[in-house]
Parts: C-alpha cells; sequence; structure tokens
C-alpha cells in the first residue's frame, strides 16, 4: 500500500499547547495542488504489489477545509478507477467540526476516523483548547451521537488518539479507563517527545505505563473482547521480529505533502525534502535517505534490544529533536525498553510463539 499524507489546511479552530505544527501558517491546500499530489500517488501505488492507495487527510483541522476534502476523494476515487486501484481514505480530526453531512460522507466512503480526546474533561481541557482559551471537551460530547453513527453504519470503531505529556501523564491511567467507560476500543497514546522530561516525569510517566497496561490487560481477560492499544501492539511486533535500521522506509512507499505542495517523508523538515508535487519526487534524495548506513549512538551501545528497536531509526524525529538522525530521543528509548520490560515479565514463550505466528499469517503472508 502506498500511503499519501496531505495536508489539506494548515489552520486550525483549536490552539492545542503541544500541537506538533507550532504556529500556524494559516494556509489552505489548492485542488490543483491535492489533484497533482494524487496524481504522483497514484503511480507509486500503482508499483504497490497490493495496488492500494490510502489518502490520509491531516491538517491542521481538516474538516475546516471539507470542500476540498471531498474534491479530492472525488479524484482518488475516478483517478483509481482508471488505473485499477483500490483507494482507501482516513483522517484525524479534533471532533468539534462534526455534522451530519461529515458523517453521511465519512460512511460513504469508508473513512477510517481517528479523533484527537485526551479524557475526561479536567485533562482535555488542558491542553485542547480554542483561540480563545475555551475547552473543547463539551462540544466533542455533543458530537458523540454522530460518532456512534458513523461506527453503527460502518461496522468499524472510530480511533481516540491521546497526547500524553508533562503537564497530564499523571492522569494518563485515569484518562485510559475514561475512553474504555466511553465505549472505546481503538486507543493510540501518543508520547508528547517535543517536550521536557525531567527524573520525576519519567518516574511518574512508568508507573502510569505500568498501570495502563494492567488496565489493558484487565479488561481483555475480564471481557474476552479485543481492545486496540497501539503501544502494545507496535512493541509486541518489534519485539517479536528484528527490524533494521530506519523500518518504516518513509519516502518509499508513503509521502507527505503540505498545502504548498513540498513533498517529504513524513514530516516538514527542510533536511527530509523529496520533491514538489510540480517537479515531482526527487527519487536520488528519497534513495539518500531510505539506505543511510546505519551507525549506532552511544546511547544505544550494549542495549539488550537494539535490534528489535525502532526507536533509534526513526530519522525524522531523531534529527528533529535531537539534531541528528542517530541519536534516539530520551522518552522513547525509555518507553520501549519499559514496554519490553513488559512484554518478558506479562507473556510466556508459548504465547510469545502463538503471537509471532499470528503476526507472521497477518502481516507477512498477507501484507497487513
Amino acid at each position: 500500500m502506498y500511503t499519501l499524507s496531505l495536508e489539506i489546511i494548515n489552520k486550525c479552530n483549536l490552539n492545542c499547547t503541544y500541537c506538533y505544527l507550532g504556529e500556524k501558517k494559516n494556509t489552505y491546500m489548492s485542488l490543483e495542488t491535492a489533484q497533482k499530489a494524487i496524481d504522483i500517488a497514484v503511480h507509486e501505488a500503482n508499483k504497490q504489489y497490493d495496488r492500494t492507495l490510502m489518502v490520509y487527510f491531516i491538517g491542521g483541522e481538516p474538516l475546516m477545509a471539507f470542500n476540498l476534502m471531498k474534491d479530492a476523494v472525488g479524484y482518488t476515487k475516478k483517478k483509481c478507477q482508471e488505473t485499477n486501484l483500490i483507494c482507501k481514505f482516513s483522517t484525524t480530526i479534533n471532533g468539534t467540526l462534526v455534522t451530519d453531512e461529515i458523517i453521511d460522507f465519512f460512511v460513504e466512503n469508508t473513512f477510517e476516523v481517528k479523533v484527537s480526546l485526551d479524557g475526561p474533561e479536567y485533562v482535555q481541557n488542558l491542553n485542547r483548547r480554542d483561540y480563545a482559551g475555551n475547552g473543547s471537551f463539551e462540544k466533542i460530547m455533543k458530537n458523540l451521537p454522530l460518532l456512534r453513527k458513523y461506527e453503527q453504519a460502518t461496522g468499524n470503531q472510530i480511533s481516540i488518539a491521546s497526547v500524553v505529556t508533562s503537564n497530564n501523564y499523571q492522569y494518563y491511567a485515569e484518562s485510559f479507563q475514561f475512553l474504555l467507560d466511553l465505549g472505546i476500543r481503538k486507543l493510540e497514546s501518543g508520547i508528547d517527545h517535543y517536550c521536557m522530561w525531567n527524573e520525576n516525569d519519567l518516574h511518574g510517566l512508568k508507573e502510569q505505563l505500568e498501570q495502563v497496561f494492567y488496565l489493558y490487560k484487565n479488561y481483555i481477560i475480564q471481557t474476552r473482547q479485543m481492545l486496540f492499544w497501539n503501544l502494545w501492539e507496535q512493541h509486541v511486533k518489534s519485539y517479536l521480529f528484528p527490524c533494521m535500521f530506519y523500518a518504516c522506509k518513509a519516502g518509499l512507499a508513503t509521502c507527505y505533502v503540505t498545502t504548498d505542495g513540498g513533498i517529504y517523508t513524513c514530516s516538514e523538515l527542510p533536511e527530509f525534502k523529496i520533491g514538489t508535487v510540480k517537479a515531482g519526487l526527487d527519487v536520488p534524495r528519497i534513495r539518500e535517505i531510505v539506505y543511510l548506513n546505519d551507525k549506532v549512538d552511544s546511547m544505544c551501545e550494549g542495549c539488550e534490544y537494539i535490534n528489535h528497536c525502532k526507536t533509534r531509526g526513526c530519522q525524522t524525529s531523531n534529527y528533529e529533536v535531537n539534531k541528528d538522525v542517530y541519536r534516539p530521543i530520551e522518552v522513547n528509548c525509555k518507553v520501549t525498553k519499559w514496554m519490553y520490560n513488559l512484554i518478558k515479565e506479562n507473556l510466556s514463550e508459548k504465547q510469545l510463539n502463538n503471537m509471532k505466528e499470528e503476526y507472521e499469517r497477518r502481516y507477512i503472508r498477507h501484507g497487513k
């Protein structure tokens, strides 16, 4: 599958304190730029063995450019039909601008939908406020029935994305339970690696992470139901299977296009620019990034998990924070070790072998 991340707008109705975009440019992508990006992505998707294109709409708040989203979806479907490609769509939204029309559109086009929600009201409103300082929790809860409508119509579950940062980590387990009580079954925890974590913060984060793990484990044992938690899923896979440096290979099977038509591997960093929609992809530059020689940072020397660690190979994040593609971000490193220790302590060898066989069946043989 080839994934095209389209930044259709660099503007938002919220002013979240930890937004990775920083100060917004207040720019919109033109339809022409979107179409050129889609043309490039269609060409690349035709090279993939499963002949599938995923278009991921992001912002800012993408629903502030809903008309462009609709036009881009229509254009993508037309182009994919012409070349016999499978097309899929996804988006991440803040949940405050949802309407019946938008939900019907998501249902009609089988969107994968992710909504940003950190936890109960006092947690959500710590960091996710509008420009007047008003919290966003009430608006999202008001729109919850619309999100349920999507789930009922598609059979797909909404994913909830939560950011864990230095001023809310102490509520992590509490927020996880709150989301479970809401009936959320796809939870994505994003550990904020842009903020400053001191030793006390890291100690507290470790304790909270362990509590969240046991909430996750006990829920599955008690209910016998499936529950997706990204940190567990991601770390179990990388624990079971060795991974090479820069394992994601962003730039080969993915690209990120900004509102002005710049093409990047996955984040808008000049050092990781790989083309423009006008000039096309810079293939030599993509190869330089993707096939960069591995070099072990001093921080990683002697680590028992070095051959199973995706953190050390995340070039863009490492460079963005440390200005060094080889030096992993400290909090990401610690979270990886904590998760691997939880795996070792809680899964038997038989369980690990069974999980490995299942992953091989699901991800390797079927390419999912």
